[in-house]
């Protein structure tokens, strides 16, 4: 063998090797069983594909491998979008100080409360982290019945007590596994 097609041959090797090293990574083997636990997770929640692009819409959760980091993570966004959600319907009950609206402010101071009460529960007593992610999404419902009792229709209103329902979902089921 020439020198030529030694040098060739050994060139192809390293390539290959590369390769194999690449798809055979611990970074494809993490992402691979992080996808799997938001999808063992999902599965179980109200709405599947909303709560996968809810959680795989966040790095850290797509990159958790235990379940504990994606309940905190989950929990988390949880709180962020109640917050917004409770902050967005006392701007709207500023312009209509209506009933509906005011239970719904009401309810949303709730459903923030049980998702912080949650996520501090989290490490110390789950059996409360669980039932306080379920209480979440009846605090939404009840939103979502004052509004329908006022008989008044804010799909903006709804479609966050739907998120909210959807957040409780997730972090119902995760703290179930836990």
């Amino acid at each position: 063998m020439d020198f030529q097609a030694h040098v060739l041959v050994v060139t192809l090797t390293f390539y290959f090797y590369l390769l194999f090293l690449f798809f055979h990574s611990p970074l494809q083997t993490n992402a691979s069983s992080s996808t799997k636990l938001i999808e063992s997770v999902c599965k179980n929640t109200i709405d599947n594909a909303n709560c996968l692009k809810a959680l795989e819409s966040d790095p850290r959760a797509v990159k958790a491998t235990r379940l504990k980091d994606l309940a905190k993570i989950a929990l988390e966004l949880a709180v962020a979008n109640a917050t917004e959600s409770k902050a967005y319907i006392d701007d709207l009950l500023t312009k209509n100080h209506t009933e509906p609206i005011k239970q719904c402010s009401f309810w949303f101071e709730a459903v923030v409360g049980s998702f912080q009460s949650a996520l501090r529960e989290l490490d110390e007593d789950v059996l409360s982290a669980n039932y306080d992610s379920k209480i979440a999404g009846d605090d939404a419902d009840s939103c979502e019945n004052a509004l329908a009792l006022g008989k008044v229709q804010i799909p903006s209103i709804s479609t966050r007590n739907n998120y909210a329902k959807l957040y409780s979902s997730i972090a119902f089921e995760i703290t179930n596994l836990l």
